[in-house]
């Protein structure tokens, strides 16, 4: 596989971000079009959740009809820590930026009570908002996931040059 080819697979991987994100955030859309498109993404992840737990539980289930009860506990740990790993960072890291970014200085109390800080000038990056750090949150999960992605990529083509793709 050519590295032309290589940087084409990651162009087609990282356009529908780019086709994605602009189309998320259009206000003309209705509610019947946001609940379908966000369905559409939740089939789809749903898929490759299923497709990547299939592919992590076949080299068990490959042990243990082979009765090698060391791999069987081996891949067994190797797989439960990496999920909780992926799982667990992104929580422990929005607990990070919480802590790191701060509370307000006073709360909001609700409609008619202004906090004295809503009068400060706010950054236009500002984490203390929850929608702003939501937003982040995902924005890291998509580059940590299409690092991932990017890696598969590269190993495929590297699989199938030297020979060794189907083994």
């Amino acid at each position: 596989m050519s590295t032309a080819q290589i940087f084409l697979l990651g162009a087609i991987a990282g356009a529908t971000i780019f086709l994605g994100l602009p189309i998320g955030r259009m206000r003309s859309l209705g509610p019947n079009a946001r609940a379908g498109l966000s369905s559409l993404a939740t089939g789809i992840l749903v898929f490759l959740f299923w497709d990547v737990m299939s592919n992590a539980v076949d080299p068990i289930d490959t042990s243990i009809h082979a009765s090698d009860w060391g791999k069987v506990a081996e891949l067994s740990v190797l797989g439960i820590v990496g999920f909780v790993a992926g799982l667990m960072s992104l929580v422990y890291y929005d607990a990070w930026m919480k802590e790191r970014t701060g509370r307000r200085s006073s709360p909001l109390i609700g409609p008619g009570a202004a906090a004295i800080d809503e009068f400060a000038e706010r950054r236009q990056f500002d984490l203390a908002n929850p929608a702003i750090r939501l937003s982040f949150l995902i924005a890291i999960g998509i580059g940590v996931h299409n690092f991932g992605e990017g890696l598969a990529i590269g190993q495929a083509a590297t699989a199938r040059d030297s020979g060794s793709a189907g083994r």
